[in-house]
């Protein structure tokens, strides 16, 4: 198992996280993501905030393609009296 305190660069936080180097730069900005500076100025993040963040956006990636599901389940409801014994859809 990895150490949370491993440090990643934001090539290898990107490939945790599923998105651009890019990306990662703009959490960090936002301050979604903490990083921390080398003396040249180059990012580095603690393995431990970038697992944070991915089980963060994973757990809200599931919530949002539940509540489309359910979503969707509703679009086109069938009235009960539509519904035959066997729960087809049927003419009336």
């Amino acid at each position: 198992m990895a150490d949370p305190n491993d440090l990643l660069t934001p090539s290898d936080a990107a490939r945790v996280l599923g998105l651009s180097p890019d990306s990662v730069r703009v959490l960090s900005d936002s301050g979604r993501l903490p990083a921390m500076r080398t003396v040249s100025g180059r990012r580095l993040f603690r393995r431990g905030d970038v697992d944070r963040l991915a089980a963060e956006r994973a757990s809200h990636s599931a919530a949002r393609a539940h509540a489309t599901l359910e979503a969707a389940a509703g679009v086109l409801p069938v009235p009960a009296e539509r519904v035959n014994g066997n729960g087809h859809d049927h003419k009336v």
